[in-house]
């Protein structure tokens, strides 16, 4: 009797543990699911959020007062909707790199002053021209299929123009981090050797020819305070730079959306066209930006529509 009254007891207790193994599993699972849920509500604020800021960006840069018109110059602006802080960044195309136009020198300098290594630069540089042309002919430096081939890389130079920014990481001698640090800067969408600077982001001027901190940022802080309609300070002459001045064939706008410790980066290329033209998004990316723009320190704050 009292064997069997031992056997019983140690299958209760069996079954206690294996309850509450059962239960703290459940449990453990329904935790999960609600951090799943939360972190997807999370993510769905952060996106509704970028979007809205890129939509609201397109609106304000298209205003027709050019008091209330948003400046394509590199300025952030800074917007909240509810638990959700936004920063937003336009730039003008006219005032990047173009890939498909800039000559070996302006190549040379812009992935000098991102890589600090003249010898990689020019090697680059080289490259990318080889990429765009239509020929086989290697530039000094530079690479053709065969070097590809040798590097172990499954791919050839295209021979053809750039179709988009992102295109060129596949250059050879580019690195991610380089990549993601030159995208800001470049475009394909200028169609000129040159850059405009009056609407160039710091960073393109600082990597100039003869480009020197101190009037780079006398003349960015110029510029920022000019009323509309108000010619720009004039800049130093610039040994093998050309300037050009157009402006609005196309816009970056560069967003990024906060909440808590979670973020959602956006960068987003348009052409707005003209009177009855319907606008045409050129480039839709979501990809970490090279430097957040919450560590920039000079905002505009503005109220988010409500």
């Amino acid at each position: 009797m009292v064997r069997q009254i031992g056997v019983v007891l140690v299958v209760v207790l069996w079954l206690v543990a294996i309850l509450s193994l059962l239960a703290a599993s459940f449990g453990l699972g329904m935790r999960r699911e609600a951090k799943l849920a939360v972190n997807m509500a999370e993510a769905a604020q952060l996106r509704a959020a970028a979007e809205a800021a890129v939509h609201y960006a397109i609106f304000m840069l298209t205003q027709p007062d050019p008091h209330l018109r948003w400046r394509a110059d590199g300025s952030v602006y800074a917007l909240t909707w509810g638990p959700v802080e936004t920063r937003v960044q336009i730039v003008d195309e006219g005032g990047k790199i173009d890939l498909n136009q800039a000559d070996e020198t302006l190549l040379k300098a812009i992935l000098t002053y991102l890589s600090g290594d003249p010898a990689r630069a020019a090697g680059i540089a080289a490259a990318i021209l080889d990429w765009r042309d239509g020929d086989r002919d290697r530039h000094v430096g530079g690479a053709e299929a065969d070097d590809y081939r040798a590097a172990g890389l499954s791919y050839e130079p295209a021979d053809a123009p750039f179709n988009s920014v992102v295109e060129v990481g596949l250059v050879l001698g580019m690195t991610p981090d380089l990549t993601r640090a030159l995208l800001p800067l470049v475009t394909v969408h200028s169609g000129q050797a040159g850059i405009n600077p009056n609407v160039a982001p710091a960073e393109v001027l600082l990597a100039l020819p003869g480009g020197d901190p101190g009037w780079v940022s006398a003349f960015v802080q110029a510029r920022s305070q000019l009323l509309p309609g108000v010619a720009t300070p004039s800049l130093p002459p610039l040994p093998g730079v050309s300037f050009h001045a157009m402006t609005g064939s196309a816009f970056g706008i560069n967003v990024e959306a906060r909440r808590q410790t979670a973020a959602l980066p956006m960068e987003v290329v348009i052409r707005p066209g003209g009177p009855g033209e319907v606008l045409e998004y050129l480039d839709w990316r979501e990809e970490p930006l090279p430097r957040s723009l919450f560590e920039l320190p000079e905002v505009i704050q503005v109220e988010a529509p409500g």
